[in-house]
């Protein structure tokens, strides 16, 4: 890694020093005072908030696609190296936990169905990173989702999609595969397991298929595809590119090069903008655009640390 970059990056922010020193360095640093970071304050508190945090995810009302609440906050927290003990949400998820259903599933926004995969991975991949891995809520709906992988080895909400059903030899969704990967991905065991070799291939074929007229689900890749974002609430290159980079099995092939490439050409010096934000985090580098984002740069020079 070029130590310009990394100079820069440890430049004047406690929270990122935190995740640059942990992350890309190598060393150990103290998660105290990343916590306890002004601007991280602000995301923990509106993390327990009764309206848009982890205790409003029993209302069904809080949605995945929009940002400023549970499933993203808790994302970025995580994505920074913080623990739930670091920042003082035990009660939170327990009380989250007590929403899982007997089959092990979980339903956690309005107008879903148990097998939305898609929507509660995204919360609980933030959970096993922030040390939650030997939860046994979370091994039960891993078990759930290894139940219900279908004949491409990928997953699809949509019911008669599923095994013995009359469309189950379509495509799998990208979203679903994305996420459950990014969940899978936080296990040793699972990142070399052929078994999740199908869901990664829909991803890189995906991105093999881009100019022809192919649209799993009604995904696409375009202009929006390309742009770094973040959170990447969207399906887009840069969290496709992070969970990817995870698998040995994906970092091997031409698509996930080629993807990785056409971001590092976006940088002639190293340091990458964002190039669209979410309203969001006005306060963080990565909500905004006229200057370079030491997240968004973060965050590709961890993927560059995964694949050598």
């Amino acid at each position: 890694m070029d130590t310009k970059v990394t100079d820069w990056l440890l430049e004047d922010n406690s929270w990122l020093n935190f995740a640059v020193e942990t992350q890309l360095l190598g060393k150990k640093a103290e998660p105290s005072l990343a916590a306890a970071d002004s601007k991280i304050q602000v995301v923990i508190n509106r993390l327990k908030n009764s309206s848009v945090g982890i205790p409003a995810l029993k209302s069904g009302k809080v949605a995945y696609t929009s940002t400023g609440n549970a499933f993203w906050d808790l994302f970025f927290l995580a994505d920074i190296g913080l623990k739930v003990e670091d920042i003082h949400i035990q009660n939170e998820i327990n009380d989250l936990f007590k929403l899982q259903q007997d089959d092990g599933t979980l339903i956690l926004q309005d107008g879903t169905k148990s097998g939305y995969f898609c929507i509660p991975t995204i919360i609980l991949a933030s959970l096993v990173k922030m040390g939650y891995n030997n939860d046994p809520h979370i091994l039960r709906f891993i078990e759930k989702i290894f139940e219900t992988q279908r004949l491409d080895g990928g997953w699809h909400c949509a019911l008669n999609r599923a095994k013995g059903k009359k469309l189950q030899d379509t495509e799998s969704c990208p979203m679903d595969n994305l996420n459950i990967l990014m969940l899978l991905g936080q296990y040793d065991t699972y990142r070399n397991d052929t078994r999740l070799n199908g869901a990664i291939d829909l991803l890189l074929v995906h991105w093999k298929k881009r100019m022809e007229p192919w649209r799993p689900y009604g995904f696409g890749i375009g202009n929006d595809y390309l742009k770094l974002k973040y959170p990447a609430v969207k399906y887009g290159i840069l969290r496709v590119l992070d969970v990817l980079s995870i698998y040995p099995y994906a970092i091997k092939s031409t698509e996930f090069n080629e993807m990785y490439e056409s971001v590092m050409k976006k940088s002639p010096d190293g340091r990458f903008f964002a190039e669209s934000v979410s309203r969001s985090y006005p306060e963080f580098d990565f909500g905004q655009t006229k200057l370079p984002s030491k997240w968004i740069t973060f965050l590709i020079y961890r993927i560059l640390k995964r694949i050598g």
